[in-house]
């Protein structure tokens, strides 16, 4: 079985202690995880991350997690690899159920092209394995933030023309190699 690497922002929560509550809880990640996940994410930095999280544990088991996620994230310009700043609010939900197991699920990414249109909806209607009753509920707002992030920053004004040049813009260059052709010429004369 491969290591299991912890993830950078973790806060569990047991669910099997909430049978048939509603919790509310706030978690924010600290300098130190906000760091390890702009590193994850290959972003420049992630200056905070929070979530108001509510917590329904239903009777049959399952669990509802739903709430507000907050991030202040500074991403690479697409064009220019400048930094981009970007505020990013989602709404967090998911639905957790001790009914499913993660062998219930596409281990391999490739085990989803055989599938209809239909039987990849009804995966993502699927809820998530709950294991041992327990909920990384850091993990779960970080994999949101991934999702909701700008997928392609762009600074403001940045165009991809203004930093590449086309080959019709360029100055005609004169060849480097032209120059070791000619001694080459030069040598084989004298031999």
């Amino acid at each position: 079985m491969p290591e299991q690497i912890a993830p950078e922002f973790s806060r569990i929560v047991n669910t099997d202690e909430q049978v048939g509550k509603k919790n509310k809880i706030e978690i924010e990640a600290n300098e130190k995880e906000c760091a390890a996940l702009a590193e994850r994410f290959e972003l420049i930095a992630i200056n905070s991350l929070k979530a108001t999280l509510t917590i329904t544990t239903a009777g049959n088991g399952e669990v509802t997690l739903r709430g507000p996620m907050h991030a202040d994230i500074i991403q690479r310009c697409v064009a220019t690899l400048e930094p981009v700043p970007e505020i990013v609010e989602d709404e967090v939900e998911v639905l957790f159920s001790p009914h499913i197991s993660e062998d219930d699920l596409p281990s391999n990414p490739d085990d989803l092209d055989d599938l209809s249109e239909e039987e990849l909806m009804a995966l993502l209607d699927q809820p998530e394995p709950l294991v041992d009753g327990k909920i990384d509920v850091g993990e779960v707002v970080s994999q949101f933030l991934a999702v909701a992030m700008g997928p392609y920053p762009r600074k403001d004004g940045a165009k991809v023309a203004d930093v590449v040049k086309s080959e019709d813009d360029e100055e005609e260059r004169p060849n480097p190699f032209a120059k070791l052709a000619g001694l080459k010429e030069q040598l084989e004369k004298k031999n």
